[in-house]
C-alpha cells in the first residue's frame, strides 16, 4: 500500500487522545517518599570512649602511611594490585554498570531493520482457461521482496522504567561501595599480617636470647654441681634439672615461634597474590605508635564508611523497585510503527511507488493476574523495610566498632606502658639476683625465677605493642579509612 498524507495525519490524530490521557494522569501520581535510612538510628553528638575532632581538624586519609613505614606502604599497594578478590569485585562492578545501561535502554525507542525474500509456486487445476487442455495443471511462480524499518516504543508515562533504571544505578553504586569496603578490609588485613610477622620475628629473637641466657645459667649450676657446691642448702641436682627444663622449654617455644613466623610470611605472599614461598616481609618491623587519630563526629561516620554507604544505596534501590511494582498496576502504553517497501522485483524496493507503512498504538491495563502484581508490591515493600533494618544494624555495628577501638586505644596504651616498666624492673631484678648468686649471697632459684619473669614480661610487651598497632588499624577501618565514591555508570545508547 502506498502511503498517503491525509491517512497518516488521521492515524496520528487518532492516537493523540490516548497520549494526552497518559500525560495528564501522570501528574497525579506521587513518587514514593525519600528513603529515611536514619529515622531509627540514634546518633550521639560525640564519641563516648574518645575525643572527637573539631571542624579545624580532619581525619587521616592515607592511614597506612601514617605508620611511617615505607616498606609497609609498598606491600599494601602490592596486595591491592594483586588481589583476586578485588579483581572479582571490579568485574561485579562492571556487570552492575552494564545492567544499569541495559535497563536504561528500555526508555528509548527500539529500531530494527529487515529484509525479506519469498518465492511462491501455485497450481491451478480444472480452471477453464483459454487454450488450456481439459484436466491440465497450470503453475504460477511469483516473487515477493520486502524492505522494512520497524520501530517499537513503550512510553514510560508513569515512570516505571525510570524507577527500574534508578534501582539499577543504585545497585551499581552499592557495588562500588562494596568494592571500596573490600579494598579497605584487605588493606587492614595486609597491615595486621605485616605486624604479626614483625612480632613473630621479635619473639623469635627474644626466644633465642632466652635460650642463650638459660644455657648460661645451666652451665653455672652444672659447674657448681660438679664441684659439689650446695647453694644455700639447696640440692644442686634439682637446680640443674630445673635449669635444663627451662632450656628445653625455651627451645620448644623457639620452634613454635619459627613455625609461626614462616606461616605468617607465607600468608603475606598469598595476600599479595604470589606463590607462598615465605619471601615477603623481609623488612617487617613493629613501628612506633603513630600520633592520635582524630575520630571525627559520629554523624560523619555515615558518610565515611563505604559499607554504610552501600547499605544506604540498597535502601534506595529497594525504594525504586517498590515504585516500579506500583507502577506496574497502571496501564502500559506502547507505539509500534513500520516503514518500508514491497515488490515482486527486488529492483523496485528503493522506489517510492512501492512504499508501505503502518503505525499503531496499544494501551494495556492489567485486570486479573491471580494477585501476582499486588503480591509483587507487597514483596517489594517488605524488601524496602528489610533494607532499612539492615542499614540500622550496620550503623549500630559501625558505631560500636569505633567506640571499642577508641576505648581499647587507651587501655592497651596503659598496658604497653605497664609492661615496659615491668620489663625494666624484671631486668633489674635479674641482674641483682645474678650478682647475689655470684657473690654467694643469693640462691639459684631466685635467678631462675627472675630470668623467667624477665623474658615473660618482654614477650608480653612485644605482644602488647603489636596488639596496640592492630587496634589502631581497627580504628582506621572503623572510621572508614580512605575511600572514594565511584560515579554512576555513564549513559550509553546504541541500536543493539
Amino acid at each position: 500500500m502506498r502511503a498517503t498524507g491525509p491517512a497518516a495525519r488521521r492515524t496520528c490524530l487518532a492516537l493523540l487522545p490516548l497520549i494526552a490521557f497518559g500525560l495528564v494522569s501522570c501528574r497525579h501520581l506521587a513518587s514514593p517518599t525519600e528513603s529515611k535510612a536514619l529515622a531509627n538510628v540514634k546518633i550521639p553528638a560525640h564519641w563516648v570512649a574518645g575525643p572527637s575532632w573539631t571542624p579545624g581538624q580532619s581525619p587521616d586519609h592515607d592511614w597506612v602511611a601514617d605508620f611511617g613505614d615505607a616498606a609497609l606502604s609498598s606491600y599494601v599497594r602490592q596486595v591491592l594490585a594483586g588481589s583476586r578478590d578485588l579483581k572479582a569485585a571490579n568485574l561485579r562492578l562492571e556487570a552492575a554498570a552494564a545492567t544499569a545501561r541495559i535497563i536504561g535502554a528500555d526508555l528509548l525507542p527500539q529500531l530494527s531493520g529487515g529484509f525479506s525474500a519469498q518465492r511462491d509456486l501455485q497450481n491451478f487445476i480444472g480452471l477453464p482457461l483459454p487454450g488450456a487442455p481439459p484436466g491440465s495443471v497450470l503453475s504460477s511462480r511469483t516473487n515477493r521482496f520486502g524492505l522494512s524499518l520497524n520501530l517499537s516504543w513503550e512510553i514510560d508515562l508513569w515512570g516505571r522504567i525510570r524507577a527500574a533504571k534508578r534501582a539499577a544505578v543504585a545497585d551499581f553504586e552499592a557495588s562500588a561501595f562494596d568494592r571500596s569496603t573490600a579494598e579497605l578490609s584487605l588493606a587492614g588485613q595486609a597491615a595486621k599480617t605485616w605486624f604479626a610477622l614483625a612480632e613473630a620475628r621479635d619473639q623469635v629473637a627474644l626466644a633465642r636470647s632466652a635460650i642463650a641466657t638459660f644455657t648460661e645459667t645451666e652451665t653455672a649450676i652444672r659447674e657448681r654441681f660438679e664441684r659439689g657446691i650446695e647453694g644455700n642448702g639447696q640440692n644442686s641436682a634439682s637446680q640443674l634439672l630445673l635449669a635444663k627444663g627451662d632450656v628445653a622449654a625455651a627451645r620448644e617455644r623457639l620452634a613454635a615461634l619459627e613455625d609461626l613466623a614462616g606461616r605468617t610470611a607465607r600468608l603475606l605472599d598469598q595476600l599479595a597474590g604470589d606463590y607462598p614461598s615465605g619471601a615477603s616481609g623481609a623488612a617487617a618491623k613493629l613501628p612506633e605508635m603513630p600520633r592520635a587519630v582524630p575520630a571525627g563526629l559520629p554523624a560523619t561516620l555515615l558518610d565515611r564508611r563505604p559499607d554504610l554507604a552501600a547499605a544506604e544505596r540498597r535502601i534506595a534501590a529497594a525504594d525504586q523497585r517498590l515504585l516500579e511494582a506500583k507502577r506496574s498496576l497502571l496501564p502500559a502504553l506502547s507505539l509500534t510503527g513500520s516503514f518500508g517497501s514491497a515488490s515482486e522485483d527486488i529492483g523496485d524496493l528503493l522506489s517510492g511507488d512501492f512504499s508501505i507503512w503502518s503505525v499503531a498504538g496499544n494501551a494495556m491495563q492489567p485486570i486479573f493476574q491471580g494477585g501476582r502484581l499486588r503480591a509483587n508490591v507487597d514483596r517489594r515493600g517488605a524488601e524496602t523495610e528489610l533494607a532499612a533494618v539492615e542499614f540500622e544494624k550496620a550503623a549500630l555495628t559501625a558505631f560500636g566498632e569505633v567506640e571499642n577501638a577508641l576505648s581499647s586505644e587507651k587501655f592497651i596504651g596503659r598496658r604497653v606502658e605497664a609492661l615496659s616498666e615491668s620489663s625494666r624492673l624484671a631486668l633489674e631484678a635479674y641482674r641483682r639476683s645474678l650478682e647475689e648468686f655470684e657473690l654467694g649471697t643469693g640462691d639459684i632459684l631466685t635467678v631462675l625465677a627472675s630470668q623467667q619473669r624477665l623474658f615473660t614480661s618482654r614477650s608480653a610487651w612485644i605482644a602488647a605493642r603489636r596488639e596496640r598497632l592492630d587496634n589502631r588499624v581497627d580504628l582506621h577501618l572503623a572510621l572508614g579509612g580512605d575511600f572514594h565514591p565511584i560515579s554512576p555508570p555513564p549513559e550509553k545508547s546504541n541500536g543493539s
